[in-house]
């Protein structure tokens, strides 16, 4: 259903009156393929480009280079005056639930909008709303219409959010850290919850994050990305049983491990920080951290992006 080929998404950043322009590469040249009922974790550190990957997909964004195809139709540089049927057949859960729901309005209205944007006639309306609020569990929906977001909790609002990109059934959601602000212990519940609407209406999504944890209940494929590149990329379970990029290695070295014996264990985790993406390092852009780096060869060339074990890797290790 969506084909993503070599995409790039460059911001320019001039420095001063005569100098010369420079580009934040946010994105670059990241390609993958996504099935309908399919879900593909996006995994990262804060600043790799996960969320302006997500939203270039979009269209949210412009891009630079590079290909987006959804159901054979080209995408990519299509005018906004053509894009209506894309808006309608895609939707977006925002990171923050707090700031994506505008404050001045009812739920009743918020959840309304889409469906007049799409030219929903008013007796269609409140049963819809009605409807979308009891799939995602706030019940009774009748005591939630009337409501202004800052009477609802953090969970609420989200389950709202949720709503909202689902209310007019679309084919792909990009789910952009759903459930990072959110308390621990109403998390499992959110995802599960996007798990099964995501089921039961044949939805495919991207799921981006930066914790692999949350991933494994929602993620069929995963795809790595570094300082604006994809590293790895393959199935969810080939690639948790066995990492190539070291990197990816270094993403789970890092996750919490319940065993309280192995509280004192010294980690795997690599020292320094992810690299400016104005002025990345040459070769490899993760070689300044990694424990594998061959010099001569990391620190030059940057690697292509090549098939192992059933699943693509960008590294000079294989």
């Amino acid at each position: 259903m969506l084909e993503v080929t070599q995409l790039k998404t460059w911001f320019p950043v001039k420095k001063g009156f005569f100098g010369k322009t420079r580009y934040v590469k946010a994105v670059d040249d990241v390609s993958f393929t996504l099935s309908r009922r399919e879900v593909l974790a996006v995994i990262g550190e804060s600043g790799s480009g996960k969320t302006t990957l997500g939203r270039t997909v979009l269209r949210l964004i412009k891009p630079t280079g590079g290909r987006i195809l959804f159901d054979k139709k080209d995408v990519t540089y299509m005018p906004e005056s053509r894009l209506k049927w894309y808006r309608f057949a895609t939707a977006m859960i925002f990171q923050d639930p707090f700031g994506s729901l505008n404050p001045y309005h009812t739920v009743q209205y918020i959840l309304e909008e889409p469906l007049i944007l799409r030219g929903v006639p008013p007796s269609e309306r409140r049963e819809k709303v009605v409807r979308a609020l009891d799939d995602v569990r706030l019940t009774p929906p009748e005591d939630f219409l009337k409501k202004y977001p800052h009477m609802l909790s953090g969970g609420q609002r989200q389950r709202v959010g949720i709503a909202r990109a689902l209310i007019t059934r679309p084919s792909l959601v990009v789910a952009d850290e759903p459930v990072s602000m959110l308390d621990v212990s109403i998390r499992a519940e959110i995802l599960s919850l996007m798990r099964s609407l995501q089921a039961k209406f044949d939805i495919a999504m991207v799921y981006i994050t930066h914790d692999i944890a949350t991933a494994k209940y929602l993620s069929d494929k995963i795809l790595v990305m570094y300082a604006g590149k994809m590293v790895e990329y393959g199935t969810f379970r080939d690639v948790i049983r066995e990492p190539l990029h070291p990197y990816t290695q270094a993403l789970i070295e890092a996750l919490p491990d319940p065993d309280p014996s192995n509280r004192f264990t010294k980690r795997k985790v690599p020292p320094g920080e992810p690299p400016s993406l104005i002025n990345p390092p040459p070769g490899c852009r993760f070689h300044p951290r990694c424990p594998y780096a061959i010099r001569g060869k990391c620190d030059v060339e940057e690697p292509p992006l090549v098939e192992v074990k059933e699943r693509k890797v960008a590294c000079w290790l294989y």
